[in-house]
């Protein structure tokens, strides 16, 4: 019923953890997954689980005009009525039963509240996979999932936070959970801002696009509190 795309660059860590998600969700979708040339498992991990992995080479760096031009057309050749376009970190909660129901309605996109999920532990080596507490969120109030028969173009901007969908437009009433996992570890956060700093391509340096990989220990030390201090937090899952 559902195709899932995904864009990964290095995701061993987290991947196992989305794809037993999705197929926990979906139990009949099928998953594909855009790798950017990941120099660790993360190939390995998606053939496994029986991903389907399509290559594309940005000559190791992070280019958010390619990473638009897929997310804008990648869905376009599904066998499937429904897709959804999400990041390794992004976890949607919907069933098939309710986007049966939400079909039955009517529903071409289905709207979501989003969540910054952020382990409470204070062990900087922590890797947390069990996420339970985070704070509201809007910018991932996103448009994850939705009706390729009748909707025509997505329109994804740049960081893929907003869209203009063409189409037949009508959103579902309910908004779904959807927790992005901001981080699983202050160590783990600042090298992955560390790797992926360093493979920040000119085009995106120019036009600003991603530059919080860009801040440096001390920046995301603060963030991190932050986030675990943040009086909206409550446990969500």
């Amino acid at each position: 019923m559902v195709t899932i795309y995904n864009i990964s660059f290095n995701e061993e860590v987290i991947l196992q953890k989305f794809i037993d998600h999705y197929k926990y969700q979906f139990p009949n979708c099928e998953i594909v997954i855009y790798d950017n040339q990941s120099t660790d498992k993360t190939k390995e991990i998606a053939i496994k689980n029986g991903c389907k992995v399509l290559e594309y080479d940005s000559k190791n760096q992070i280019r958010d005009d390619l990473y638009l031009e897929i997310k804008n057309n990648c869905w376009k050749e599904a066998s499937t009525d429904w897709v959804s376009i999400v990041d390794t970190d992004e976890f949607i909660y919907i069933s098939e039963e309710q986007l049966k129901e939400e079909e039955s309605l009517g529903t071409t996109l289905i709207s979501f509240e989003g969540w910054n999920l952020i382990t409470m532990s204070d062990d900087p080596d922590i890797i947390d996979l069990d996420l339970k507490w985070g704070s509201r969120a809007a910018q991932y109030d996103k448009s994850y999932l939705f009706n390729k028969k009748f909707i025509k173009e997505i329109n994804y901007s740049a960081g893929c936070h907003h869209c203009s969908p063409k189409g037949k437009i009508k959103y579902s009433k309910t908004e779904y959970l959807m927790c992005h996992w901001k981080a699983l570890g202050l160590n783990y956060m600042i090298n992955r801002h560390t790797e992926f700093g360093k493979r920040m391509s000119k085009q995106n340096l120019d036009k600003g696009w991603g530059i919080h990989y860009l801040d440096d220990s001390t920046q995301i030390r603060n963030n991190w509190k932050f986030y675990q201090e943040h009086p909206e937090n409550k446990k969500v899952l």
